[in-house]
């Protein structure tokens, strides 16, 4: 699927590989030999996205900018595996990126450099290439060894298992297991008599919202989400967003999911019954447990794993794996929490007033 944005189109160079459900939007130039998975996506909307020759996006890969502010790139031969994100940055040739990994805005990953699963490179850090990084945050383990990459990039590409790069704990990599029985295409789906309510508000193309959900107006479900109450309930207040690749799944026996007012709740995370309090920003890749409690103006960092029915206070950020309560908001942090939901209200806006495109460019980058 390639969209247009506003005014941008994406611009392709062949040959390419995509599958159905991935997304390539606004922005885009990439070159010759792009792969993407299903649902991986490619979001160019606030700035661009240049990504070279011969790169792969593994199943629900997350490519996204800061509004603009800073583009990302994404070098040539480039390996990026399930579920990982690259967000505002700067990827070298040859890097290979693990499973459910995150690269933060404004981090530079150097050339041929190996970034294991599941491990979180924070904003603006510049590391060496040919090295490999673990952790959260990375720090260097070694240099790697000859041929070593090339066998990890080609795990990633081909599925084979890794010990550095493959994780087994990512999601279903397709929307099929949350398609309730006899769903036959669409973003909209009743369960069991009740359907989703949709006020003024945005659904991507590629997400999915099943059963008893409500969205206010002015909040935005985007590319490859899936948003599911089962036989349960969960309502997503006025101006909330919730960005690419998110699962907001629930059911009566886990309980209901409650998102209050100006939520942001970044790229690729998982969530269940929960209750998050007004202007709350949920980081990109974070997991958050049954009955857990964010208070308004609460934070979760990216990559964080919150454990079940814990609470976080008001005004606080909670980080690590498992989270703990790291220290509270500074006033600036505040108001960019105030900006990226402006943003996302404006995204919407933008999306919903206009009629997607399913054609773009193919042709030189």
């Amino acid at each position: 699927m390639l969209l247009s944005y506003l005014d941008f189109t994406p611009l392709l160079s062949p040959p390419t590989d995509l599958a159905e459900s991935a997304a390539v939007i606004g922005r885009a130039s990439c070159g010759s030999g792009l792969t993407l998975r299903a649902l991986a996506t490619l979001r160019a909307d606030g700035e661009a996205i240049w990504v070279g020759a011969d790169v792969f996006f593994g199943e629900r890969a997350t490519v996204h900018i800061e509004d603009n502010a800073l583009a990302a790139s994404v070098g040539n031969g480039v390996t990026v595996g399930r579920y990982a994100i690259v967000h505002a940055c700067t990827v070298e040739d040859g890097v290979v990126v693990g499973d459910a990994a995150v690269v933060m805005d404004g981090a530079v990953v150097g050339a041929n450099a190996l970034i294991t699963a599941g491990s979180l490179v924070p904003p603006r850090k510049q590391l060496p290439g040919g090295w490999i990084y673990a952790g959260h945050p990375v720090a260097p383990v070694r240099a790697i060894a000859a041929g070593e990459l090339a066998i990890a990039a080609a795990s990633l590409r081909s599925d084979a298992p890794h010990p550095l790069v493959r994780d087994l704990d990512v999601p279903p990599p397709d929307i099929t297991p949350f398609l309730p029985p006899g769903a036959s295409g669409g973003t909209l789906y009743a369960r069991d008599g009740r359907a989703p309510r949709v006020a003024r508000a945005y659904v991507a193309p590629t997400a999915i919202v099943v059963g008893d959900v409500t969205l206010a107006d002015d909040a935005g479900i985007y590319f490859g989400c899936a948003i599911v109450a089962g036989d349960g309930r969960i309502v997503i207040g006025e101006r909330s967003n919730v960005q690419d690749n998110s699962l907001l799944i629930t059911d009566a026996r886990r309980g209901e999911l409650r998102i209050g007012v100006g939520v942001t709740i970044g790229h690729n995370v998982r969530m269940g019954a929960a209750i998050i309090g007004d202007d709350a920003l949920i980081g990109m890749a974070s997991q958050l447990g049954d009955g857990v409690v964010v208070e308004a103006q609460g934070c979760v960092a990216a990559r964080a794993l919150v454990e079940p029915r814990t609470a976080i206070r008001s005004g606080w950020i909670w980080a690590g794996r498992p989270a703990r309560a790291f220290r509270e908001l500074k006033p600036a942090e505040r108001e960019a929490f105030a900006s990226a939901r402006d943003v996302y209200v404006n995204y919407g806006a933008a999306y919903r007033g206009r009629s997607l495109d399913d054609t773009a460019t193919v042709g030189p980058a």
